[in-house]
């Protein structure tokens, strides 16, 4: 026997044993038809983004693959432009798990796993700007740029004194278009994306401390009792096996970090 097929046969093996470990109520829940449909939010480039050849890449696509894995079901992708859209598939019953920003203002139809990763959200600002901080940028007349309903979204709507928020669509265009047209001073997303941002628009920079650190979490729709329980658990071991670690270094993220253990 060939070590290629010696080593195929001992995947599958592995992941036969490790399907038939899972409660039924759980995999009836996650995978009823053998197949686990996974939400992936494109508008966060910190869980998944499109290469110049159009596929698509990320954390989330890695971790949900290997959950599908465990599960002994089929990887079936549900694609969603922004974390609206993909709150509002959950409601259309579109799919079966998700990866979202654990948020209050998400509770009324998801229900989170501990958090994966926690993602570092700062701010892009003029090179000149004397803004070092949130704080700096919270005065009145200050209009922050911000992806609608995203993580950064929510938590600047409930903790903003004086600033003003300015809201667009949840990707890279939309925000260049934004501080193109000076119609933001000041952008606010997570660092990675940030980056991105950095590097199309030139006399920009990115304020180095953070002023919210996202947690990241796998997400179901609510009522999922079973399937919630097995999910919060494997989040747990993908963290203690280094899997997180490796899938945020496979993908080159910057500002991200493997959230602590529970």
């Amino acid at each position: 026997m060939s070590r290629t097929l010696a080593a195929a046969l001992l995947v599958l093996a592995v992941a036969a044993c490790a399907s038939s470990a899972v409660a039924p109520e759980a995999r009836n829940e996650l995978a009823p038809n053998g197949k686990l449909r996974v939400a992936i939010n494109l508008g966060n480039p910190a869980l998944a983004k499109r290469d110049a050849k159009g596929e698509v890449a990320g954390v989330t696509l890695d971790l949900g693959r290997t959950l599908a894995q465990r599960l002994g079901a089929e990887f079936v992708p549900v694609l969603y432009p922004n974390v609206g859209a993909l709150v509002d598939g959950a409601k259309a019953g579109a799919w079966d798990i998700g990866f979202a920003a654990i948020d209050p203002a998400r509770a009324d139809t998801l229900e989170f796993t501990a958090a994966y990763m926690e993602v570092s959200v700062t701010l892009l600002v003029p090179a000149a700007s004397p803004i070092q901080s949130l704080a700096d940028a919270d005065r009145a007349g200050v209009r922050i740029g911000v992806g609608t309903r995203n993580a950064a979204d929510l938590f600047l709507t409930r903790n903003l004194k004086q600033a003003e928020l300015v809201r667009v669509a949840d990707n890279l265009d939309a925000a260049l278009d934004l501080l193109r047209t000076a119609s933001a001073d000041v952008y606010a997303s997570n660092r990675e994306g940030l980056l991105g941002l950095r590097d199309k628009l030139p006399g920009y920079r990115i304020v180095e401390k953070r002023f919210y650190a996202v947690e990241h979490a796998i997400a179901l729709p609510r009522g999922k009792k079973a399937g919630l329980a097995f999910v919060a658990a494997y989040v747990e071991e993908l963290k203690r096996s280094g899997e997180v670690a490796r899938a945020i270094e496979r993908n080159a993220l910057r500002g991200v970090e493997v959230a602590p253990a529970k």
